[in-house]
């Protein structure tokens, strides 16, 4: 078995060594900033060359009043204590320097922010409030923009169906089985419809982000008029669609509509 490795032995496929003071370096020198690498952890680089390689930082809501500040500028994190003493022994040496350093944690709780869910523990109105003036940066935005993308390509599905009488000649909602033509289809869905882009897309996008029924397991855009919620059919479809909702002894689990009275 070989001996212990000596300070500032360097190990095969290892980026960073440890000088004499036992602080952590570069072979060679890094672009000052910081890279995110999962579960918490955070290379900082400093631009004196000087580096914290894969730095743990934790978000827990049981932190000190006494510090109390907005959470994204840190309140609730937590860093590993020898990633703290490395970085003190750098400043003490003079190889980093005070303000960047502070800057570069800063850095890295707010990249952390939305991975370690902390704006949930922000008041919603303040959250909302700020997006109206920072759309772009906005964290409930970014985190439900991909599945309000996916909503948008089921919104423009149903609605290229429904444009289509001739070819989907029945559709289902809420309340059964319907002709597309039917007076309670138009009111249920739009007259017209266009997926929302320029200003008008950041504005739904915030509306759907910031709505309190997206935490209870609803998309706002099923209670919008403006999108088309109902599927229309072909009459093979349709009549597939009554033959999965009919029961082995002639029992239904779906309505037709007594206005429009549809027979696929």
């Amino acid at each position: 078995m070989g001996g212990k490795r000596k300070t500032g032995q360097r190990r095969s496929g290892n980026p960073f060594v440890r000088d004499g003071a036992g602080v952590t370096v570069p072979r060679q020198a890094v672009e000052p900033g910081i890279a995110l690498l999962g579960d918490g952890r955070v290379d900082v680089n400093l631009s004196t060359g000087a580096s914290l390689p894969g730095v743990k930082f934790d978000f827990e809501n049981g932190f000190s009043r006494e510090r109390e500040r907005e959470v994204r500028d840190g309140w609730g994190y937590s860093i590993e204590l020898p990633a703290v003493l490395d970085l003190l022994d750098l400043l003490q040496d003079g190889r980093a320097d005070p303000s960047q350093a502070r800057e570069l944690l800063l850095r890295a709780a707010r990249e952390l922010y939305i991975p370690f869910e902390a704006y949930l523990l922000e008041d919603q109105d303040d959250l909302k409030a700020r997006c109206q003036q920072d759309p772009h940066n906005c964290p409930l935005c970014q985190e439900h923009r991909r599945v309000f993308e996916r909503e948008l390509d089921t919104a423009d599905s149903l609605w290229a169906r429904y444009s289509k009488p001739e070819k989907h000649p029945f559709i289902a909602g809420s309340r059964g089985l319907h002709e597309v033509g039917c007076s309670v289809v138009r009111r249920e869905m739009p007259q017209a419809y266009a997926r929302p882009a320029g200003d008008t897309y950041i504005d739904q996008l915030r509306r759907y982000a910031h709505s309190g029924d997206l935490r209870n397991g609803y998309s706002p855009l099923d209670h919008s008029r403006d999108y088309p919620s109902w599927r229309a059919m072909t009459a093979s479809e349709a009549r597939v669609w009554t033959a999965e909702r009919t029961g082995p002894k002639g029992g239904r689990a779906y309505k037709t509509c007594s206005r429009c009275a549809p027979t696929p």
